[in-house]
């Protein structure tokens, strides 16, 4: 697999499993953040190994792990500890909905609602919107969101006649919360793409875009 650079700063490192998610770089001068830790498919190298070779020869050195939800195509503890083996020096910060996930010596920085990190000294802002699931994070990076498994212009969410989806009030909680983010925080977003890398678009008004979310229609 070849890495393709969808934006940028934004590398997608290739889709991995059965339900084909991505693993991404987020890049600023030296410093990078590995974005999503999926199980690899048969026979496919490890998301590990994938950013290892994209990164090979580069002067760039991965500093955080992140990922946008706990769901088991998005989260493996195995890609967790490959990533944290191959890359000592970085730091995991996650939802602390994770925790449960890998316990308590993982190594890992939980946080709740909010955090901002840096990127070769540009921010990057983990923001927790559960809609999808409970532990859904926005990942903003350089004018760019990552909406992660977020279903756009619609408030429903695939799975939620199984009984395990997020309750309505708290998806339009994390809606109006992601609609007023960029006047709060002085940020223009006006690119988003999903992990899975199957919806990207540039030149979007991200509150209209979130308003749009409400309703089913």
């Amino acid at each position: 697999m070849s890495p393709q650079w969808w934006f940028d700063g934004v590398c997608l490192v290739g889709r991995f499993g059965f339900l084909r998610t991505g693993c991404w770089l987020l890049v600023h001068g030296h410093e990078a953040a590995v974005l999503e830790m999926p199980p690899p498919g048969w026979g496919e190298p490890t998301p590990a190994e994938a950013v290892a070779h994209a990164l090979a020869g580069s002067p760039v050195r991965v500093t955080h792990l992140l990922c946008t939800h706990a769901h088991a195509d998005h989260f493996a503890p195995d890609t967790f500890h490959a990533l944290r083996a191959a890359f000592p020096d970085a730091t995991p910060h996650l939802h602390i909905g994770f925790r449960r996930r890998l316990g308590r010596d993982s190594g890992a920085r939980f946080f709740d609602r909010e955090v901002e990190l840096r990127v070769g000294g540009e921010p990057l802002h983990l923001v927790h919107a559960p809609k999808h699931s409970g532990t859904d994070t926005m990942v903003i990076f350089r004018g760019t969101a990552c909406t992660g498994d977020w279903e756009l212009g619609m408030l429903r969410s695939v799975h939620d006649w199984a009984g395990w989806g997020v309750a309505t009030d708290h998806k339009l909680e994390s809606i109006a919360r992601m609609e007023r983010w960029p006047a709060e925080k002085n940020y223009h977003i006006h690119r988003v793409y999903s992990v899975h890398a199957n919806d990207r678009r540039d030149g979007v008004n991200f509150p209209a875009l979130m308003a749009a979310t409400r309703s089913d229609g």
